[in-house]
């Protein structure tokens, strides 16, 4: 959460104006009063309830390709910042993820809370390896194919209880202070 808000905070001041192509301010004009064109009545008539539901949808049918072939330009720029903003959320939470990690030798948040710290080689590379191609990557990619599915099984079955990315950067997890003798 904290870096959610350090990245908020710097696209707040910073970062936000910075994303914006030159003209973007006048083409999100340009959007919004051709948005108002096109579909202010219907969106007024549908507020005061002098259309149904279903009345407003067939309405916005009708005109939704005119407004689209009308805004296209204009949609473009905007779409454009659109994918700037994501970048810049997902790669500056990467790399704040990665600094904090890195700073804090692999002891997060997390890992404090519940006494249980890193052990074997930790190093920069090992820490980009397994806390930012592994975890946020990999988690992220096969969380919905079964990713924990497999971490769960490795760590039940396994003699040394690490997972994949544990032994791929040979690293282990160790409660704060013990060595274990294997």
């Amino acid at each position: 959460m904290p870096i959610f808000v350090i990245l908020s905070l710097l696209f707040q001041f910073f970062v936000g104006d910075l994303l914006k192509q030159d003209n973007y301010d006048t083409m999100y004009a340009e959007y919004e009063a051709l948005r108002v064109q096109y579909f202010g009545d219907i969106e007024e008539q549908y507020a005061n309830d002098e259309i149904t539901l279903e009345e407003y949808q067939l309405e916005f049918n009708e005109i939704n390709p005119q407004f689209q072939d009308a805004s296209e330009e204009q949609y473009a720029v905007l779409f454009e910042y659109m994918v700037r903003v994501i970048m810049y959320n997902v790669f500056g939470f990467i790399l704040i993820y990665y600094v904090y990690s890195v700073f804090m030798k692999g002891r997060t948040l997390g890992r404090r809370l519940l006494k249980i710290e890193l052990g074997g080689r930790v190093n920069a590379w090992t820490l980009f390896v397994r806390e930012v191609l592994w975890k946020l990557g990999y988690w992220v990619v096969t969380f919905v194919i079964g990713g924990v599915i497999l971490d769960v099984v490795l760590i039940s079955f396994s003699k040394k209880k690490q997972t994949l990315r544990d032994i791929v950067t040979r690293t282990y997890v160790k409660y704060e202070g013990v060595d274990y003798p294997f």
